[in-house]
């Protein structure tokens, strides 16, 4: 197989000696990425209008402004 061709498979890539020490070194199995790449497949959504969309900071949230809250001081007589 040619890599510059086409991409490698998972396989190919787990059968490589240079990641296979790479990963001996982390203390990663092959069996450790396939169970993350299922569990990663299971749970990602199936269409993207499934997928959470994300929230602008505050979004949702039920605090007022901080403009809504002030109040002024009130003036002292002199």
């Amino acid at each position: 197989m040619s890599y510059v061709d086409q991409e490698l498979t998972v396989e190919d890539m787990l059968a490589d000696p240079i990641v296979q020490t790479l990963m001996r070194y982390d203390g990663i199995s092959a069996n450790d990425v396939r169970r993350t790449i299922n569990r990663v497949r299971q749970n990602r959504p199936k269409t993207p209008s499934d997928a959470i969309k994300p929230r602008r900071y505050n979004e949702g949230r039920n605090r007022p402004s901080p403009r809504t809250n002030f109040v002024r001081p009130q003036e002292t007589a002199a």
